[in-house]
Order: structure tokens, then sequence, then C-alpha cells
């Protein structure tokens, strides 16, 4: 343990997210970076589930009963769509804590982390773009990077059935459809809700993105047919994940992506359909560009963008 994150041995954290081990990976390995650095981590489900939804116990009602059977020095909201600013305004007077917002979905729905920023002692993004804004709006607001978990996202080898040339993973929507029309005969396989695949959950999902010689990122709302209101400059999860996994990565150049990967050494970047198209056929063609760019994107993952570095940075900053 860093002797920064040694500060945080014994800090009581109630962290309110989505827990199923299936569909939302992310809220047990916020836990347990938490529990690495010393945290007593609470967890507190984000959404109705077995007999709370019998019941019908919204998701402020179970956060009270939470903090009232045990005080908490901080509660960490992972998106918090089910918490109005009002319920938060409520239970912060009644419990005490510092309260902070992980806000995973900017600025596709800038209008909901604006509304609901104020009501946090802090709120954290990953857009860039977005900061002056909830600025503007108030908000104590700051930026926090995806990360990844390497117990999760590593190599995996699934054989035959799980490879391909390239793997594209990911919802289906127009604009999406059309960078990947632009790949036509080179192999390219999409997975997520909308293709013909599907989506992957679980491992299935790590031997998808591992099978892949290159593995595809295309942000929402990029190029013809998106909302370049929409668009933004934070890298999504998924540029966490190929790296940690080791699959040399080609990706829209979003503008944060620089700040954690070096384009050309760690990730190749593309800024346009006929761009894509080039550099997907020169990647697929060196097998020692494609190794030397995997080898260094999991090494800089590992050593600096696990969840446990995001979380660590999150609480330095938020209760300074």
């Amino acid at each position: 343990m860093s002797a920064r994150a040694a500060a945080f041995a014994g800090l009581r954290v109630v962290l309110v997210a989505a827990f199923n081990p299936r569909y939302h990976r992310s809220g047990r390995a916020l836990a347990r970076a938490l529990t690495e650095l010393g945290c007593e981590v609470r967890p507190c489900e984000e959404r109705l589930r077995g007999l709370n939804a019998v019941l019908r116990r919204p998701l402020a009602t179970r956060l009270g009963a939470l903090l009232r059977r045990a005080r908490a020095d901080l509660v960490l909201v992972f998106k918090g769509t089910k918490l109005e600013p009002a319920d938060v305004a409520e239970l912060k007077e009644r419990f005490g804590a510092r309260w902070v917002n992980w806000f995973p979905d900017d600025p596709h729905e800038l209008g909901v982390s604006l509304a609901l920023g104020p009501a946090y002692d802090y709120l954290f993004t990953h857009d860039s773009s977005s900061l002056e804004r909830h600025r503007r709006a108030g908000t104590r607001a700051a930026y926090l990077a995806f990360g990844c978990d390497p117990a999760y996202h590593r190599p995996l080898d699934g054989g035959a059935r799980w490879r391909a040339p390239l793997v594209f993973v990911g919802s289906r929507d127009r604009a999406r459809e059309r960078v990947v029309q632009e790949l036509a005969g080179l192999g390219l396989v999409a997975w997520g809700p909308g293709w013909p695949n599907g989506p992957a959950y679980g491992d299935d999902f790590v031997r998808v993105l591992s099978g892949a010689t290159v593995g595809l990122n295309i942000h929402q709302h990029f190029g013809e047919g998106g909302d370049p209101a929409r668009y933004g400059s934070g890298a999504n999860m998924r540029v966490f994940e190929l790296a940690a996994i080791g699959t040399p990565q080609l990706s829209d150049a979003r503008g944060d992506i620089v700040r954690h990967f070096t384009p050309d050494r760690e990730i190749v970047l593309y800024g346009s359909a006929a761009e894509l198209r080039e550099r997907a056929w020169w990647l697929l063609e060196d097998d020692a560009a494609r190794r030397s760019l995997a080898a260094a994107a999991r090494g800089r993952a590992l050593r600096e963008h696990t969840w446990r570095h995001r979380l660590e940075e999150l609480l330095t900053v938020a209760l300074r």
C-alpha cells in the first residue's frame, strides 16, 4: 500500500452501485478496490431486487436504513439516477458524511448529471469536456477516467470459436453501423445489443476481446450519423479493458485518450472512416506492430489504470 493510500485505512464507505456479477461487474470491482485500499465497505444495491422489489422499497429508503445502522465517512454513488437531489440533501442532513457521485454517462446524459451534481460534495466525470458545464451549474466537479479490473480483464484464450480478425463490442446504433460498414471484407465481427451475435457477458466478454486480432473501439456519436454535441472527449471503458486484456486497439481519437495511452505506441487512433480502414489494414498485416502495441498497453494499464488507481485518486480529491 502506498503512503497516500495508507491514509484511507479504516475509512467507512457506503458504495451505491449495481452489483450483478453477470451484467454489472463495475460495482464489485469498485468495492474490491476500496477494500484493497483499507476501507470498510458496505454495498448498497442500486436496483430493486428480491424482497426489496416485492416491498417496493426505493433506494433512498434502503440507503437511509443502511446509514442508520452504522454511519459512514463517505457515501460513493456510481451514477445514482435513482436518487433524487432532494433525497441526497435529506440523507446528508440526517447522517452527515461526505457524498460523492461518480457519473459514467457524460456527455450522453449531461442534463441528468447537471441536475444531480449540485447535491453532492463532489462529482467525478470521465469526460473532461463536461467539466466547465458542471462548474457553471454550481458543482464541485473533477475529471476521473475509467479503469480496468486485472482479475477480470486478462488474456483468456477461448479457442477458435472466439477468434476473429477485427472485433467490435458495443451497442448498435446508426453511427456505429456506418463505421462498421467501412470495414466490409476485413472479417469484422460485432457483439452487443442490436447486433446479430447479441451481447457477450462474463468470461465470454473477455474471450471475445481476447480472440480479436485487433480490437475496434467506436465511441458513441462518432462520425456521420452521430450527435456532435453528445460526442464529448472521454475515453470509454473499452479503452482500458482492451488494454488490460492485451488486445491491440484501434479507436476513434477521443480527446482524453492521449492522457492515458500514447498513440502509435500503446493505441492506434483514427479520425475518419477512411483513416480507420487504412489503419485496420496496416494492423492486420503487421504482426510485430500488434505485439508491441498490446504489450505496451497492457503494461501501462496494469501500472496506472486499474480501478484501485482510480479509487485512490478519487478519495484523495474528495476527502481533502
